[in-house]
């Protein structure tokens, strides 16, 4: 029983740690300001994170089968460090920025996702809505206190390739010593499970939904996240109010994660996929559709990460729900490969669209599309999905 409760709060803080990347858009503004960084390569640094990690998972997948889960989070803890440590040792270069804390801190994540979302569901796999939920609450969370240290360090005088040495060797820590706290299930260590092959579920209609739901579902959130200080700058709000709109939307993103678990545990997962991401859309539209005050954009800011908290929850309830638990772990990367794509096309689409034309009103407007497409998707999968499930049954 310690074991079971120990894997999830493990779980939980490495995400924690791991999720601090959603508060880049502090980052970004940082290096934009002091070393001459453009929007396009702020965010291209940003989006190689979020498309490196997923890939990652991949290969992780294929290794959990043969190697023990705390390992992956050793690994994830000394990658994150060094990432982070080449590039407070940068000196502002572009390239070496992105090598750090996109390439190695981004393969580093991989470990530490996978672990931290796979574990905890194969010992409670009767509640998966829920267990999938903290898991991936603890990501969405990890910006709120990325977002206060910045603050307080900056505000100290020290400048940010400084804070990212600081938070690397921090964080890896963190990471490493949490790691000695997950345990596997016995199903993993004792019991010869038949896992599912590549071929069983790649080409199937409900798996591309998959891959394409969260595609256009995190395509719209993260264009908006590594972008919030650019948007407050656009409208005049100082950067201590876009501090607390990253705290609030990392907030919100956490309850959005757990609230969507419970949720789906009940009303199944595709009426939720298309209500979380209609709710993003909305959300985001309103970027565009009031003046934005103080308060506006806070609320707004909350509203968009309540929206795509539910993309990380529900789209791996799903594969847990459809393929089994012992085989999220394998199927759930290549399904995760969707967001992989987004990491990279929505946060350059939005900084291309804001370099062309000086304002995000386009870019608010692509990202609010496409997660309006992402939730009509669901509409009909509900059908699809009760269908498959009783064929494999």
């Amino acid at each position: 029983m310690s074991k079971k409760y120990s894997t999830v709060i493990a779980s939980f803080v490495i995400m924690l740690c791991i999720g601090s990347v959603y508060a880049w858009s502090l980052v970004a503004s940082q290096l934009m300001d002091k070393y001459d960084f453009s929007a396009f390569e702020s965010q291209l640094v940003f989006g190689f994170i979020i498309a490196i990690f997923p890939v990652t998972m991949i290969f992780v997948g294929q290794l959990g089968k043969r190697m023990g889960h705390r390992y992956f989070g050793y690994i994830c803890g000394l990658l994150f460090a060094f990432g982070y440590w080449i590039a407070g040792s940068s000196g502002g270069s572009f390239f070496m920025i992105l090598l750090g804390v996109g390439i190695f801190s981004g393969v580093g994540t991989g470990f530490g996702y996978w672990v931290s979302l796979t574990s905890p569901l194969q010992w409670f796999p009767e509640r998966k809505g829920l267990i999938a939920g903290i898991a991936a609450a603890g990501f969405g969370l990890g910006a709120v206190f990325m977002s206060e240290l910045l603050e307080i360090l900056l505000s100290r005088g020290f400048g940010i390739l400084e804070l990212l040495k600081i938070i690397g060797v921090a964080y890896g820590v963190v990471i490493v010593v949490f790691s000695t706290l997950i345990f596997q299930a016995q199903s993993q260590e004792g019991e010869d499970v038949a896992h599912i092959k590549l071929s069983a579920f790649i080409g199937s209609k409900i798996f591309k939904k998959l891959c394409v739901g969260i595609f256009l579902g995190t395509f719209a959130g993260l264009l908006i996240i590594g972008s919030l200080g650019i948007i407050a700058n656009q409208h005049g709000i100082p950067s201590s109010i876009v501090a607390i709109g990253v705290a609030l939307f990392a907030v919100a993103n956490f309850m959005g994660r757990l609230l969507w678990g419970v949720f789906s545990d009940y009303f199944g997962a595709d009426l939720s996929i298309f209500l979380a991401l209609l709710f993003q859309s909305i959300a985001i539209l309103a970027l565009n559709l009031f003046a934005l005050t103080h308060l506006l954009y806070l609320a707004i800011a909350a509203c968009i990460g309540f929206g795509f908290g539910g993309n990380f929850v529900l789209f791996a309830r799903e594969t847990a729900q459809l393929y089994g638990v012992e085989n999220l772990g394998i199927v759930y990367p290549y399904v995760f490969l969707g967001y992989a794509i987004a990491g990279i096309a929505g946060p350059m689409s939005g900084g291309y669209l804001y370099d062309v034309f000086g304002s995000f009103f386009y870019a608010i407007l692509l990202a609010s599309f496409m997660s309006f497409m992402g939730g009509l998707l669901f509409l009909q999968t509900g059908k699809a999905f009760k269908a498959q499930k009783s064929a494999r049954k």
